[in-house]
């Protein structure tokens, strides 16, 4: 994993164990965009194939009573502009 991603995740909360990974992003997680304030659940995380970088698939709901669900991807370059909830 690079230092820069490491470093981004830890800002956002993310934990480093002994074997040097973080757990911080699952689904479920609820992450909000820093300067929009708008609210997305995490789907699931899937890694780009050529660049092996991790994209997070999020998704909120929209309207009022809504059922109908709008998904984003964030990927590594996106993650400072997002924290936990």
């Amino acid at each position: 994993m690079h230092d820069s991603l490491i470093e981004t995740l830890k800002i956002l909360g993310g934990k480093k164990d002994l074997n040097h990974s973080i757990k911080f992003i699952k689904p479920r997680l609820l992450i909000k965009h820093k300067k929009a304030g708008v609210k997305y659940t995490v789907k699931k995380i899937i890694f780009d194939e050529e660049t092996k970088a991790p994209i997070v698939i999020c998704y909120r709901y929209y309207g009022p009573n809504s059922k109908k669900k709008v998904y984003i991807k964030i990927n590594k370059k996106q993650f400072s502009k997002y924290e936990p909830v």
